[in-house]
């Protein structure tokens, strides 16, 4: 069973929280005080860490995970009254930002993506592979978008732009691995975004051949150093 530690003091957003949570099949231990909620993290694992930025200490308890061995594959959100939380949810290390005011369809949005990446944690699979190449994007009426691949692992990938993204978006993603002349196209979805035009994908839907030959590629890859356990990036909801 999947758990989330929740740091906040006003009850219609710990309902709210509590509840999506609750369909997607995640426990939530909520506290109003970050010294308790600091306690906790040092009693048990949580796959995701919510803190309000209306509390006092909210970034000191998403840097003390960070920091914590049980906690460093833990998806850390912050509820965000504003831009100016931007800077305190980069240098905690933050995944993901949900704007204040929050509303129902907002908060299950939000914790669709939190959970996909909590699951993906606890999954494992192939480590992202650091990697420097091209690929192109389709959404919408956007038609092969040139985006740099700067990770990429049998799941997802990391990609960049410096043209905006929309706050979520299916995709059409295809690339040539290096050393390859074979082309992996698949349906993906974003999970993430930074304030720097980088993007988690989540592939949907691959070809059994490209998916295969995307596994083999990876293996080969193996001895190559990996990203580090947690990416920062934060995405804007």
């Amino acid at each position: 069973m999947l758990i989330a530690l929740l740091l906040c003091q006003e009850d219609t957003t710990i309902r709210f929280i509590t509840r999506v949570f609750k369909d997607l099949g995640v426990d939530v231990e909520a506290c109003c005080d970050q010294r308790a909620a600091t306690r906790k993290l040092g009693t048990k694992k949580f796959d995701a860490i919510v803190a309000d930025d209306a509390v006092e200490g909210a970034s000191i308890l998403l840097e003390s995970a960070h920091c914590l061995p049980t906690c460093r594959k833990s998806v850390r959100i912050i509820l965000a009254g504003g831009a100016a939380s931007l800077g305190t949810a980069s240098q905690a290390g933050t995944q993901i930002v949900l704007y204040k005011p929050l509303s129902l369809e907002r908060v299950r949005h939000g914790l669709r993506a939190v959970r996909n990446l909590m699951a993906q944690e606890r999954r494992g699979g192939f480590k992202r592979v650091r990697v420097e190449f091209e690929a192109n994007v389709s959404y919408g009426k956007v038609v092969n978008r040139l985006v740099s691949v700067e990770d990429l692992s049998d799941s997802g990938a990391a990609i960049r732009s410096d043209n905006p993204w929309p706050a979520s978006a299916r995709l059409g993603f295809e690339c040539t691995l290096p050393d390859s002349n074979e082309v992996i196209k698949a349906k993906a979805e974003i999970v993430w975004q930074d304030t720097l035009g980088g993007v988690g994908i989540r592939f949907l839907d691959m070809p059994a051949q490209a998916r295969k030959r995307l596994v083999e590629w990876l293996a080969s890859e193996s001895n190559l150093d990996s990203l580090p356990e947690s990416v920062s990036a934060s995405a804007r909801y």
